[in-house]
């Protein structure tokens, strides 16, 4: 056993025949490599001796969920840290709500997380909550009373076909009819999976899928091969489906299907120049790994500033750069303020839609949004957003919080903001103004820099509630206050 294996599981069935047709056995689950479902003590722990075939008729019966959803019920929890802040984020949501709307929702969050939690399986067995979220090509593990899990989604998948396999396997021979219907349902798992696989991958309902798509072929539409992979959880949804979940509950059908038509339009292109960096910015960070986003976001942009030879004390050319990598950038209209921008790769791109109708249209801010894709470009094409990203839609907070971070100091560096305030003696509104007119950002992302550099606590008070009440960005750019990830693999 891998110590960092997300997952682990060790079962032995009950030796006695009749009791392992009832689906009993002895089994452990371990989480990085440390055993979480367990009996007896924490000092000696030992395996459960329960009847397992409820966990596998939790896994068999929620396959396509577990596998291919990879959004919130709803688009206010877009920005929750993690997985595991999701009731933390609904309780303050619902104390400034009527109890007729909180109790509504609430019945929705608690199926969504009884179809995530591995521990809703067990029936008279109470064991520690196990949540399981695929957010592309990563996945949350999160597990009571550890920091959350940011782990391969290939290594969890794996381990859940593991698990179920196993347990299939030692009750295949059961007469029990709910043991035997457990068995049936997790070989049958494809094809439930199958038929709800629009729902879970984009979040939407039927009748919103029916509207966006229309007439055409669903299949064809989203640009989906209808293989036999359903059953192992292996199918490739594109750059379509992504942008469909980002924007599912935030944007209406008419405008989804405007930046779906969007995304079609863009022309393959080249790669290699983008893979080249951003594979060595990859294993840059794979070197320390960072425990926060913005810390990773900041040291990706210092590497990378480095890498493409740019001298942190110039104003960074953002779109000289797009250019030098082979991004394109493509103005459009995409009819609404709501998003600023769809970066778009894999099949097609690599290439930035930027759109012309959102609100903020200011050269820095333009700069900035930028940036921002450009950091999901350069770290996020091997992980959590493989095929495209929506900046405005629904993304995954982690990865949001770490291009901001890397946006802000690709253009912005923090030592650049030290060194500068060492020389200029004037007011710090002024200061604020000249980073703004010399680096080419807004006030929000200078006084962010300030905040986040060593500057800040050398400011008397008067300048630090300054900076602190022009600083609309302060939750999204390196907030001080983070939470501890832990990392796994080859996903950062």
């Amino acid at each position: 056993m891998s110590p960092d294996s997300p997952i682990h599981f060790e079962f032995l069935p009950s030796e006695d025949p009749a009791a392992r047709g009832d689906g009993w056995g002895s089994g452990m689950l371990y989480v990085l490599g440390a055993p979480y479902w367990y009996s007896n003590s924490d000092i000696q722990p030992r395996p459960i001796d329960w009847t397992w075939v409820d966990l596998l008729e939790h896994v068999a019966s929620n396959w396509g969920t577990l596998v291919y959803e990879q959004s919130y019920p709803f688009s206010w929890l877009s920005d929750v840290t993690h997985p595991g802040d999701v009731w933390n984020v609904a309780e303050r949501r619902w104390a400034r709500l009527d109890d007729e709307i909180a109790e509504a929702e609430e019945g929705v969050l608690l199926a969504f997380e009884r179809r995530h939690n591995l521990a809703s399986a067990w029936k008279g067995l109470s064991l520690p909550s196990l949540t399981l979220i695929r957010n592309g090509a990563i996945c949350w593990v999160c597990a009571d009373g550890r920091p959350p899990i940011r782990a391969p989604f290939e290594q969890c998948r794996t381990a859940l076909l593991s698990i179920c396999d196993t347990l299939a396997k030692s009750f295949a021979e059961s007469s029990n009819p709910r043991v035997s219907s457990a068995v049936s349902r997790w070989h049958d798992r494809g094809v439930s999976s199958r038929d709800a696989f629009f729902r879970s991958v984009t979040g939407m309902s039927d009748n919103v899928l029916a509207a966006v798509q229309g007439d055409e072929d669903p299949f064809k539409f989203w640009g989906v091969a209808a293989n036999d992979s359903w059953a192992n959880g292996i199918v490739a949804e594109g750059p379509l489906l992504a942008a469909a979940r980002m924007t599912a509950g935030i944007l209406d059908t008419a405008t989804i299907r405007r930046v779906l038509d969007a995304i079609r339009g863009v022309a393959k292109g080249e790669l290699d120049a983008l893979d080249g960096i951003s594979a060595k910015a990859r294993r840059h960070l794979q070197k320390a790994p960072a425990q926060f986003a913005f810390s990773s976001g900041y040291a990706a942009a210092e590497f990378v500033r480095e890498a493409l030879h740019r001298d942190r004390s110039i104003r960074f050319e953002i779109e000289a750069v797009f250019a030098e990598l082979g991004v394109a950038v493509l103005p459009m209209h995409l009819g609404t303020e709501s998003i600023d921008a769809v970066a778009v790769w894999g099949g097609r791109g690599p290439s930035v839609i930027l759109n012309l109708d959102r609100q903020h249209t200011s050269p820095e801010r333009t700069r900035m949004t930028l940036a921002h894709e450009l950091g999901h470009l350069m770290l996020d094409r091997a992980g959590g957003l493989p095929f495209c990203e929506v900046l405005g839609g629904a993304v995954d907070d982690f990865m949001e919080r770490r291009a901001n971070a890397f946006a802000a100091e690709l253009l912005l560096p923090r030592i650049v903001v030290e060194q500068a305030r060492t020389t200029f003696k004037g007011p710090i509104g002024d200061f604020i103004a000249t980073l703004k007119h010399d680096f080419g950002v807004s006030k929000s992302v200078a006084c962010a820099q300030v905040y986040n550099s060593r500057v800040f606590p050398r400011l008397d008070r008067r300048e630090q509630l300054f900076v602190e009440s022009r600083l609309q960005l302060m939750d999204e750019i390196g907030s001080r206050h983070a939470i501890k990830v832990q990392p796994v693999g080859d996903v950062m």
